[in-house]
């Protein structure tokens, strides 16, 4: 291989044709969450950039990843038998659990007669974004921009603001084992004016149990790569949760939401791969 063919990280497009076209058999079977557009996504010198670069830059090493391996796009066959594999951004860790989903509806009383400066409303919006920030006694999670404290908690981002006869915000969560519609109505509950909190959630927490051979094959290739294997929660189920075998383990470099996936990221990604299935036996 020529030094450019080393350097040159595959094209957007031909990363999702050749997904396309892999085997739907292997012994291994290989799922990557998150949404895939190769237009949205720009191949640079050092790597991808675009609104869904992680999740094509996780896919290409999976495409490139040698062994008999099945890479599942763009949507897992759930019918597959054998392990599976799931590449998440989980900045190099493992994970054998995901938070689940859940919507919050908070209604407020608000008269935009009343003010119609909103000023008003204004304060409304403000407590009810600093009610749902996650919070701690002791840990920075204000700061927390990789999810170190977070992902073990319940949290919360806002969907939808609307104003009629009272002010009425729907929020997004992301939901632990301890989530309960208790839990989130105390949440709100001293924010002033708030009338009722209605929750419901919408995907479970998800947990698997690998065998001990993937499993340790999986830490081991960690250990070669890294020089450790540390477990971590996945932030949302994605593909992880709709996969029904219980057989299954996620790993993965990069970080939710990145608009830009590094070439030593993609690189990294792969070798965690190609450890995996040499661990596995099953290696090209």
């Amino acid at each position: 291989m020529s030094g450019d063919e080393e350097t040159t990280l595959p094209d957007p497009k031909s990363v999702a044709a050749e997904a396309r076209e892999a085997t739907a058999e292997g012994a291994v079977n290989l799922a990557v969450t998150g949404e895939i557009d190769p237009d949205a996504v720009e191949r640079t010198a050092d790597g991808y950039v675009g609104e869904t670069a992680g999740a094509l830059g996780r896919l290409a090493a999976a495409v490139d990843a040698g062994g008999d391996l099945a890479v599942h796009y763009p949507e897992p066959d759930l019918t597959a038998d054998g392990p599976w594999l799931v590449l998440a951004p989980l900045s190099g860790f493992v994970s054998t659990v995901a938070k689940g989903t859940g919507r919050a509806v908070v209604d407020l009383a608000y008269d935009a007669s009343a003010d119609p400066s909103l000023d008003r409303l204004d304060r409304r919006v403000s407590a009810l974004l600093d009610a749902a920030a996650p919070s701690h006694d002791h840990y920075p999670v204000a700061d927390d921009v990789q999810g170190a404290f977070t992902t073990g908690m319940t949290t919360f981002a806002l969907d939808d603001l609307s104003v009629g006869e009272g002010l009425t915000a729907t929020f997004d969560v992301s939901t632990t084992p301890a989530t309960s519609a208790r839990a989130v109505e105390s949440q709100f509950a001293e924010v002033a004016g708030v009338e009722s909190v209605a929750y419901e959630p919408v995907v479970g927490v998800e947990r698997s149990s690998p065998s001990p051979d993937v499993r340790e094959a999986v830490d081991a290739a960690h250990c070669e790569v890294r020089g450790q294997c540390d477990y971590e929660w996945l932030p949302e189920p994605g593909a992880f949760g709709a996969i029904p075998s219980a057989g299954k383990v996620a790993l993965g470099t990069g970080t939710p939401g990145a608009g830009e996936y590094s070439r030593e990221q993609y690189e990294t990604c792969r070798e965690l791969l190609d450890a995996t299935l040499s661990n596995l036996g099953v290696s090209a």
